[in-house]
């Protein structure tokens, strides 16, 4: 049995095409729903998950991030998917990218030379780092990043950057290639999300499954059971 805590969960699935992965996220009253089978596997309740979406196909790979949600009759868990755009489309700058992101769940501090804020790491590739929770940076802007520890009390010098995009409360940033001691620090966060990414969970499309349409798996649970399931003190996974 093999135990995922908060800051560890990383989960690859591999599928032969785009199609599959977007049938088997599943839509429950707005809230989108990945279900892992393996029954090797225990969540803590509401722990992050990063998901990467391998294809057969050879199309890009995809990143998700969400949270356990439920577990489900029969054993198995039931993944919120906290945004399903890669899943649609990529945009340009992810079209291009030469460099391989990597999927992680950091708190950073930002500071530009007007705002600050704490905001969350959603990827990291050696050029740059996408974030969520940026609302109030611009492009442009010269970001100083520090990255937090778990207790959110203490704090790491990680980067200077400046901001390439920002859409919404997400943002992209470019990290600055004269600074040699965030070249060390972006390397070491690197080698560390790496680590966990060889360490993570490896699942694979059933066989079979979305022949004629239908999926191989539980049907997933009414919103209202993904709310008791909150409380829950331990969710299985598998």
């Amino acid at each position: 049995m093999t135990l995922y805590g908060r800051a560890n969960t990383r989960l690859r699935y591999r599928f032969d095409n785009l199609a599959q992965a977007r049938a088997h996220v599943r839509d429950v009253e707005g809230r989108a729903l990945f279900f892992c089978r393996d029954a090797q596997i225990c969540f803590l309740p509401d722990a992050p998950v990063c998901l990467s979406f391998s294809f057969g196909g050879g199309e890009v790979n995809r990143l998700l991030h969400g949270h356990v949600a439920a577990a489900a009759d029969g054993g198995g868990t039931w993944i919120e998917v906290h945004d399903t755009r890669p899943l649609r489309s990529l945009t340009p700058t992810e079209a291009v990218r030469r460099s391989v992101r990597m999927g992680c769940d950091a708190p950073v501090t930002a500071h530009s030379g007007s705002h600050g804020a704490t905001i969350r790491m959603l990827d990291l590739g050696t050029g740059g780092a996408r974030f969520t929770g940026a609302a109030g940076f611009d492009p442009g802007e010269r970001l100083e990043l520090r990255l937090l520890s778990a207790d959110g009390l203490t704090f790491h010098d990680l980067a200077y950057a400046h901001v390439v995009w920002v859409e919404g409360e997400e943002m992209g940033v470019q990290f600055d290639g004269a600074d040699r001691v965030g070249r060390r620090a972006i390397a070491r966060l690197l080698a560390e999300t790496e680590e966990l990414w060889e360490k993570a969970w490896e699942g694979e499309h059933a066989a079979g499954c979305c022949a004629g349409g239908v999926l191989r798996e539980p049907g997933p649970p009414a919103a209202t059971a993904l709310q008791r399931a909150a409380g829950f003190h331990l969710l299985a996974g598998g």
